[in-house]
């Protein structure tokens, strides 16, 4: 593929850790497939050139691969492309090959490595790009991440322009002021020091309440202010500012598919799924709030539809009334409780009725586990929440605050 036949690739760069890169990817994406745009979803290619969490997946040759988690999550959630895991995300970044990296390069040629991964970086892009419009290139951590082996986010891209991709660079940092203008400013002058050219700027997470007055700071300060005091130092102007996107407070909320994830990894829960047998279809709809239930009843009016309730395993009147709660505000509502777990789980005491009547109703997802009660809300309120392949309403939230909160550059 020579330089003049490469899509326009909009690399996405973060100024941390869970600043929110995933969700950029799904949000330009979901923007690139409005009317607004025009794409086609056969139209759009995703690599991750360099990950770090990882999950086992099967290749497209059906062999186990480790994948990076979140070019598993955007290729499945969007329903992009796949050209085969090992492609979306060519370089894996796990525990000891740092060591390992720096070990083999004091004793050879340090340049060797890195021209392996570079390579295998370039092919990986040549093939998703492949009969693509547009490619959506999704960074890794913070800008510094692979700088010991000459493979960060800023390395990948100048090799992306050598090669005559056109890149258009987004930094994504978290909303604010002060803290923002901090974040941006040691990655925005590294990266100016590499020879890489940032394109535009996102704000992601700002609370609506505060956005007039962080777009006001902001503007003002990369306009007025920031130029006179670092311009002679750098060799690019700051980047626009594409959008300040509202925080979206659903993409915080765990769904009972994700908990019975969690809990399932850790042995001492004794996880068991109860109910439904399509146990993942309807344990992903969104948990609002968790609520521990004593009572037979009087509690209705303090649990609501998309609640989740917990209540220990031998209460079985109180799990029986849980249940007709349930069906009362699916009928009323058309939206009834999100989840059951049930505690206590080494306790036993749930009866025969009582398991036969969760089996019964088939849209309430229920869990046992060995915890307490106390133990596992804590658990729970611990939890990473992080987007999931099947978190389908909140791709549909991420992609309208998008479609409606940033401006892409007029020449892609």
């Amino acid at each position: 593929m020579s330089g003049s036949t490469y899509p326009r690739t909009i690399f996405i760069l973060g100024t941390a850790r869970d600043v929110g890169k995933t969700v950029t990817s799904v949000g330009i994406i979901g923007k690139l497939l409005s009317p607004e745009h025009g794409y086609h979803l056969d139209e759009v290619g995703y690599i991750k050139p360099v990950g770090q969490q990882v999950l086992t997946v099967i290749d497209d040759d059906g062999s186990p691969i480790d994948a990076d988690k979140d070019a598993v999550v955007v290729t499945s959630l969007l329903n992009v492309r796949n050209v085969g895991y090992r492609h979306l995300s060519p370089v894996i970044w796990q525990g000891g090959l740092t060591a390992s990296f720096i070990s083999d390069s004091i004793r050879g040629d340090p340049l060797e490595g890195r021209h392996a991964f570079m390579e295998r970086i370039r092919e990986s892009y040549d093939l998703v790009a492949r009969d693509r419009k547009v490619v959506i290139v999704e960074g890794t951590g913070q800008p510094g991440v692979g700088s010991v082996a000459g493979v960060s986010n800023g390395d990948v891209i100048n090799m992306l322009r050598e090669m005559g991709v056109p890149v258009f660079v987004a930094m994504v940092t978290r909303g604010g002021i002060g803290a923002t203008i901090d974040e941006v400013f040691p990655y925005f002058m590294s990266l100016d020091h590499l020879g890489t050219r940032i394109d535009g700027l996102i704000i992601n997470g700002v609370f609506r309440s505060k956005i007039d007055k962080i777009r006001e700071s902001l503007e003002g300060y990369y306009d007025r202010i920031f130029l006179p005091i670092y311009g002679p130092y750098l060799h690019q102007p700051f980047p626009p500012i594409l959008g300040f996107v509202p925080s979206i407070s659903e993409l915080s909320l765990p769904t009972m598919r994700l908990i019975a994830q969690q809990f399932g990894t850790d042995p001492k829960s004794s996880l068991e799924i109860i109910s439904p047998e399509a146990f993942d279809e309807h344990g992903s709809r969104l948990i609002q709030r968790m609520k521990v239930i004593n009572l037979r009843y009087g509690y209705e009016r303090y649990v609501d539809a998309g609640d989740a309730v917990v209540v220990g395993i031998n209460a079985n009147d109180s799990v029986l009334s849980v249940v007709l709660h349930h069906e009362r505000l699916l009928s009323q509502h058309g939206k009834g409780l999100s989840g059951l777990i049930l505690s206590c789980r080494q306790v036993g005491g749930l009866s025969q009725q009582v398991r036969s009547e969760l089996t019964r109703v088939e849209d309430l997802p229920a869990i046992a586990v060995d915890y307490d009660t106390a133990d596992l809300l804590q658990r729970i309120d611990n939890m990473s929440v992080k987007l999931q392949p099947y978190d389908t309403y909140k791709r549909d939230l991420i992609a309208q605050a998008y479609r409606e909160a940033v401006s892409f550059w007029p020449d892609l």
